[in-house]
């Protein structure tokens, strides 16, 4: 026996070759494909491992912002304690600095608001690769099937006529198609953390609506009704 290995970059491949065989017109052909799908799946593996990696960074500097809106949150909290809103004449009673400051801290909350809104750029990014990915790999038939994965049939239905060790080349296949099954499980993954990611960014949305809106009762300070 000859022993085939492929150094792949999703998984060795091996598998036998008998010695008292001649190779057929249409098994070079069989082999090739089924190296061509490991392809594919490396590629796919790559593509979700890297999305996947951007949602993760992406939730990271959510979670950023929305610490922020919640330190913002506290101080608006504290204000208002220190704040008597119901004077109309605030503005000329209350000390310049602590006017000023006040000032500062609502410029702080619109800006707050304009760096959420603006991550929305981030969301878009992630909302059209998470389309594509989703449209070409879970809607429709699977480009490549562990279920229904048939590139060697040829190959084993007539394996008697074969060079190829088909004992050898199907365990070979079987461990293949359990990384390709685990590519489709890191798929699974992507599309939870994508999910997260959407659904904390429409959380963190409305929660920074909320503090804009609440904030605004703080203009009487500078005398804005």
């Amino acid at each position: 026996m000859k022993t085939i290995t492929i150094d792949h970059p999703l998984r060795t491949i091996s598998y036998q070759l008998r010695d008292n065989n001649f190779m057929t017109k249409h098994e070079p052909l069989a082999l090739d494909k089924y190296r061509l799908a490991h392809d594919q799946v490396w590629r796919m593996k790559r593509l979700f491992e890297q999305e996947k990696g951007e949602v993760q960074l992406a939730l990271i500097d959510l979670h950023k912002l929305d610490a922020e809106r919640e330190e913002l949150n506290e101080m608006l909290g504290f204000y208002k304690e220190q704040v008597d809103l119901s004077s109309e004449n605030l503005h000329l009673e209350m000390d310049v600095k602590f006017q000023v400051e006040v000032r500062s801290f609502f410029n702080d909350v619109n800006e707050q608001h304009r760096k959420v809104i603006r991550f929305y750029d981030v969301i878009g990014e992630r909302d059209t690769e998470y389309i594509t990915i989703t449209d070409t790999y879970c809607r429709g038939e699977k480009p490549i099937d562990p279920l229904h994965f048939k590139v060697l049939d040829s190959v084993f239905e007539h394996h008697s006529d074969m060079q190829v060790d088909v004992a050898s080349l199907d365990k070979d296949l079987q461990q293949f198609l359990a990384v390709l099954q685990d590519t489709y499980l890191l798929l699974d993954t992507y599309i939870q953390y994508y999910n997260k990611l959407y659904k904390a960014y429409g959380n963190v949305l409305h929660k920074t609506a909320q503090l804009t809106k609440d904030a605004q009762v703080l203009q009487r300070v500078w005398g804005d009704n």
